[in-house]
């Protein structure tokens, strides 16, 4: 299955140069709430939130109390305000009131760190709230201990799960088009949430899907391993975003994300902690690699290093996916302490500043050296030998 992380794949592309961007006081929680009115179909819309960075020409990047990121055209800007009330992100209880406005109908499961928003049964809610959070600690353990300094959520993380995958389509090509018929579920950098659908609706063996159990035995059988991987790659998504690995918006190869997202996405749920072992080799994209590897050309990892194009090529993405995730695997079973200094500077950049290839293989080389071709040697050689 094609994989289509939303954010990545279609975030705007109105940014200036570098030079023309003014950022704003990021540091600061208790900063003045920005004001600005948009308009977008003929219709205006008063958004409250606090602005994140302002280009030269007048557009912004707003972030409003619920989290969604707004990437502001000028063209888009009615008119600006501020005063001096502290912007302060939603509570639990106020972005869950927020929500059940938003879905009228659906109920809200809350778990530690999770709103999952829902109108399928409440055991698959459970079910999912209790697989995130899972992943959750599963995600923060690892990196923690890989010294990478990560932060709790600031805003809870929310999750749409519908009932159908018919229901969740007619919601979702809003936001992905007609990519609703092969996307089991995505998370939206804009919006900060997952959406997806009950997953045993594909199932219609006898039982239904009335108890975690049940579920999880469903979810367990091999053939559904790929779907419930998928989802599990788009929460780590969520989750490495909010957290302080990767930042919203900001320059971030996609070699970098979306491998991260497959070597966290396989989870046993056959193991009550949900996980067997982080960093396990997947072998869905071993296979895959060995059999491009067959084909593959020179100069393969500088394109996937500086170029995120083959991500978006239906008739290149695999084996971009693939390779993403055996060269990830590589640099954090053999270069790691470079590799978690490396996505530090990756989070430390401005939001909507884009670098030309020349300029990210150079940041690259600045942790992992300039010799590629060495690199990429020693790269094809372990990966050889995984097994």
């Amino acid at each position: 299955m094609c994989r289509m992380h939303l954010s990545l794949a279609r975030w705007p592309r109105w940014y200036l140069a570098g030079a023309s961007l003014a950022v704003a006081m990021l540091a600061s929680p208790l900063a003045a709430l920005d004001y600005v009115t948009i308009r977008q179909s003929d219709r205006q819309k008063e958004l409250a939130g606090k602005i994140e960075v302002e280009a030269a020409d007048g557009g912004v990047l707003l972030q409003t109390r619920d989290g969604v990121l707004w990437p502001v055209k000028t063209e888009e800007i009615v008119s600006r305000r501020s005063d001096e009330k502290a912007f302060v992100p939603l509570s639990r209880e106020e972005l869950a009131s927020q929500l059940a406005t938003e879905f009228p109908g659906f109920k809200i499961h809350k778990t530690q760190r999770y709103l999952i928003v829902y109108n399928t049964s409440p055991a698959y809610a459970q079910w999912v709230g209790a697989l995130f959070e899972r992943l959750h600690g599963a995600f923060y353990n690892y990196w923690n201990r890989s010294g990478a300094a990560l932060h709790e959520p600031r805003f809870p993380l929310v999750a749409v799960v519908f009932d159908s995958q018919e229901s969740y389509a007619l919601h979702a090509r809003r936001e992905i088009g007609e990519a609703t018929a092969s996307i089991i579920g995505y998370y939206s950098m804009a919006t900060n949430r997952m959406t997806m659908y009950d997953l045993t609706g594909v199932e219609q063996a006898a039982g239904g899907r009335s108890s975690p159990d049940r579920i999880n035995q469903i979810l367990s059988q091999p053939r559904a391993e790929r779907t419930v991987a998928t989802i599990v790659h788009e929460a780590t998504h969520q989750i490495a975003f909010n957290s302080g690995l990767q930042v919203r918006f900001t320059e971030m190869p996609f070699w970098v994300s979306e491998g991260i997202a497959i070597f966290f996405e396989t989870p046993d749920l056959r193991s009550a902690k949900g996980w067997n072992g982080i960093g396990n080799v997947n072998y869905v994209n071993l296979q895959s690699f060995r059999k491009y590897v067959g084909t593959r050309k020179p100069g393969s990892l500088e394109l996937l290093l500086c170029d995120d194009k083959r991500f978006r090529d239906a008739a290149a993405s695999e084996d971009a996916y693939s390779e993403a995730w055996a060269f990830n695997y590589f640099l954090l079973r053999t270069h790691k302490d470079a590799y978690v200094k490396y996505l530090k500077a990756l989070a430390e950049q401005t939001p909507l500043v884009f670098l030309e290839p020349p300029e990210r293989m150079k940041q690259f080389q600045q942790f992992f050296g300039d010799n590629l071709a060495g690199l990429e040697t020693d790269f094809l050689q372990y990966m050889r030998k995984v097994n």
